[in-house]
């Protein structure tokens, strides 16, 4: 697995706190070392998810009340759209005592570039923009 200080796919960070690439954690994954912890809002989750049975969805709005449910065992692979509000969920888990805790770098935006597994809300898209609609599953928009 390769885990870094520095992300490579965004520009957020937070001193202390390690990342990941989509295709390691993928490995990590598949070998049950690891638990996916998606800590994106329910509208979010409702466009696009990551395709493993190895998730569990803590949105970052009630994360403070419902991260002790969390195993310590298993290495924590913080997701969220873009990398930003992961990083901050790391740090939160790392200052409660969790040892074993990696920012998955660049989210799910980059999980998605990296053509790895997603399940996707079947959606009309208006690649014109011209009704302001976002899917929210890449980067500027629509696919």
């Amino acid at each position: 697995m390769n885990i870094t200080e520095q992300p490579k796919h965004q520009e957020f960070q937070i001193a202390g706190v390690v990342h990941m690439e989509p295709h390691s954690a993928v490995l990590a994954l598949t070998d049950h070392n690891a638990l996916l912890v998606d800590v994106r809002e329910e509208e979010e989750l409702e466009v696009i998810r990551i395709d493993s049975t190895e998730v569990v969805y803590k949105p970052i709005s009630g994360i403070a009340d419902s991260f002790s449910d969390l195993p310590t065992d298993r290495m924590l692979v913080v997701v969220c759209s873009n990398g930003i509000r992961s990083t901050k969920v790391c740090n939160l888990l790392m200052h409660q005592g969790y040892q074993n805790v990696v920012n998955l770098d660049g989210g799910i935006t980059q999980w998605f570039r990296d053509a790895l597994p997603v399940l996707m809300r079947k959606h009309e898209h208006n690649h014109g923009h011209n009704d302001g609609h976002s899917c929210g599953c890449c980067s500027g928009g629509c696919c």
